[in-house]
């Protein structure tokens, strides 16, 4: 078969790489002239990344063991959690072009998609390239082309989607090599340590987004000095969206393949891309694969976005003092976060007071699991 993927982030590379080792033509059309600029994501990986890729020197920076989850009254619980690996977005991006590029994969960069339109045995895109429109007739479409998807919108399955803005730089900042979250600012709020002299700093939020980041990086580190502004839209997780409607589908950002708890998606993205190739190669129907082996997980991250969003100060304050016993930092440790169910359910039989924290659950939510 002839694929055309439109996005050359990791969610349509990997696509392109899986897609070519099965044996189908691929070609990725990519808007801007660089691949992997600009830089619009924390960079960080849990330890589940392992399952998906092997990390290469060649993109990760550092790797970190502990975090420190901060409470409004200052306090916080410090816990070993499992290797997460910080990278470079834009040589990770490249890493995987060049994994699918040795497959035979090709890519056109300054290609701007538009649209497309169904014919009797395929997709035919509109590409502006350097000006000049060209259609690419291909068997298969997919849109990798992130939050606000141009190939989802044209199949008319964008949906109602929300997001939330991240506000973030890379700056000189000497830190223990801690990651830092701080879950009752805006949404969330981080330091994700890069060297020991240099962090990520951000916060992400539906409102406001740039003015609490100053109002946070102020009381936490000063006046920064920035090597990097990396700030970008975020999706969050919709439980309804449609991720392929005939021969066109979604992955990543553009499917709203995120977790809504922490905004990341590169696992996710990666998970997909290799459940999309499988489905397409044998003809399987790709919203019924991905929702048995992802909804479930991904639409808890939501629930728990959800709830966090209705916390007070003092259930945040009560919640951390919870966490700080060593049983419950023990299954901080043990458990990935990309695996929130398993975490969530031994969390609660762990520790039965928080099973007060079930006033706050979205019930009018499980609506989207009928």
């Amino acid at each position: 078969m002839r694929i055309d993927i439109i996005g050359a982030g990791p969610a349509g590379s990997y696509a392109a790489y899986n897609l070519a080792k099965l044996g189908h033509k691929v070609k990725v059309y990519e808007r801007d002239s660089d691949i992997g600029k600009p830089v619009q994501c924390t960079g960080i990986l849990s330890d589940y990344f392992e399952s998906l890729m092997k990390p290469d020197p060649s993109f990760v920076l550092n790797t970190v063991d502990k975090t420190r989850i901060y409470a409004p009254n200052g306090r916080f619980v410090e816990a070993k959690i499992k290797k997460n690996f910080v990278i470079c977005r834009k040589k990770f991006d490249n890493y995987v072009a060049n994994l699918a590029k040795k497959e035979g994969v090709e890519y056109t960069l300054n290609a701007s998609y538009k649209n497309h339109s169904l014919e009797a045995k395929g997709v035919a895109s509109r590409i502006n390239l350097a000006g000049k429109e060209i259609i690419s007739k291909a068997d298969a479409l997919v849109g990798a082309d992130g939050p606000n998807s141009e190939v989802a919108r044209s199949a008319g399955i964008l949906s109602d989607r929300k997001f939330i803005i991240g506000t973030q730089v890379e700056a000189k900042l000497k830190n223990d090599n801690v990651v830092e979250f701080y879950p009752y600012i805006g949404v969330y709020a981080w330091i994700v340590p890069v060297t020991s002299t240099s962090a990520r700093i951000g916060v992400a939020a539906y409102k406001r987004s740039s003015e609490l980041f100053k109002e946070f990086t102020l009381k936490r580190a000063g006046k920064l000095i920035p090597i990097e502004n990396q700030s970008g839209v975020i999706p969050i997780f919709n439980p309804r969206q449609k991720a392929q409607k005939g021969r066109v589908y979604l992955i990543g950002d553009a499917a709203t393949f995120n977790k809504a708890t922490s905004g990341g998606g590169i696992n996710q993205a990666l998970k997909a891309a290799k459940i999309l190739a499988e489905c397409i190669d044998r003809g399987e129907d790709y919203d019924k694969a991905w929702r048995k082996e992802m909804f479930l997980n991904l639409y808890a991250h939501y629930i728990m976005h959800r709830m966090m969003l209705r916390f007070s100060e003092k259930d945040w304050n009560r919640l951390v003092e919870i966490f700080s016993q060593e049983k419950m930092k023990k299954l901080l440790f043990s458990e990935s976060r990309d695996r929130v169910v398993s975490m969530g359910l031994r969390a609660i039989f762990t520790e039965p007071r928080l099973f007060a924290y079930a006033r706050r659950f979205p019930f009018e939510d499980l609506r989207y699991l009928i």
